[in-house]
């Protein structure tokens, strides 16, 4: 009898934790056009992290093609105009910030066509 309770406790156990593993997702990150533009405002006025940016622009935006120009648009700005680990509360030079400005306005231009 012992044995029979046991194995109905584990069927159930078992039951009952791949029925939670099934309803319960795993948690997605999916990057649009206003996260994009509020960490590139952060940038513009010195506030953004380097994890911010990473967060943001460092995976591939497969939603959206106009967004992932966009990304690719500011990686490059990254790889050319990224002052470094330096005091700056900017994470790039004068020439890069020009740059995601533009991007930036862009990216505005984007969302008014969209509404």
């Amino acid at each position: 009898m012992t044995m029979l309770m046991t194995l109905f406790l584990a069927v159930v156990i078992a039951a009952t934790l791949f029925a939670v593993l099934y309803w319960v997702k795993t948690p997605w990150y999916r990057v649009d056009a206003k996260r994009m533009r509020h960490v590139l405002e952060m940038v513009l006025t010195g506030q953004a992290s380097a994890n911010d940016w990473t967060m943001t622009f460092g995976m591939v935006i497969r939603h959206s093609a106009e967004l992932e120009a966009i990304r690719q648009a500011c990686c490059v700005v990254e790889e050319q105009c990224t002052i470094g680990h330096d005091r700056s509360e900017y994470l790039f030079s004068a020439e890069g910030l020009k740059e995601l400005a533009l991007i930036h306005q862009q990216l505005i231009n984007i969302d008014m066509n969209d509404q």
